[in-house]
């Protein structure tokens, strides 16, 4: 989903800021993103609103809306089954007709293997979505990612975190450091 943002229903949002558009006043917001207010988890069916390829809902993004370029754009990367609510064993994406639950705003490889409730144990727990709905592998150093041009790259866990955000918005029109 790109920096979409997910409200993970424990009131532990760790990682809000990085989507939210610097004039929100949400969460204090990121300067210099370049993007605007969008739904939060994608839901969304109108493609302009949303910031990364695939959403919660299905909505169709193209080719030509990838204005940040298909090299600079992320597409599809790892996740883990039970460090995810809705990716948990035996459940393959199996929720919201199986569109996506990943947003970048969560830093590569956070844990959230934990099976807590909605506790003091949240930032590490699969059901608070503001830390599980992150990409994550079985790599020490980071996860592999297929961007829109078909390449496939690792990312470092240890990324700059603005940068990961500009990698999974395809319209924000900002220039990407090298990573």
């Amino acid at each position: 989903m790109g920096p979409q943002c997910i409200d993970g229903g424990c009131g532990a949002n760790i990682n809000q800021a990085w989507c939210q558009p610097e004039s929100s006043g949400v969460g204090g917001g990121q300067a210099g993103m370049g993007y605007s207010w969008s739904p939060d988890h994608g839901n969304t069916t109108t493609p302009n609103d949303l910031r990364g390829l695939f959403n919660r809902l299905g909505a169709k993004v193209n080719f030509a809306s990838i204005k940040d370029g298909l090299s600079n754009t992320i597409m599809v990367g790892e996740g883990l089954p039970n460090h995810h609510d809705h990716m948990a064993q035996n459940m393959w994406w199996h929720f919201n007709g199986g569109a996506a639950h990943v947003s970048t705003i969560v830093p590569i490889n956070h844990r959230s293997d934990l099976n807590s409730n909605c506790d003091s144990a949240s930032i590490n727990s699969r059901r608070n979505w503001n830390v599980s709905w992150g990409f994550k592998s079985n790599h020490t150093g980071g996860a592999n990612f297929v961007f829109a041009d078909g390449s496939v790259r690792m990312l470092s866990s240890s990324i700059d975190h603005r940068t990961l955000q500009l990698l999974g918005c395809r319209n924000d029109g900002q220039a990407i450091p090298n990573f």
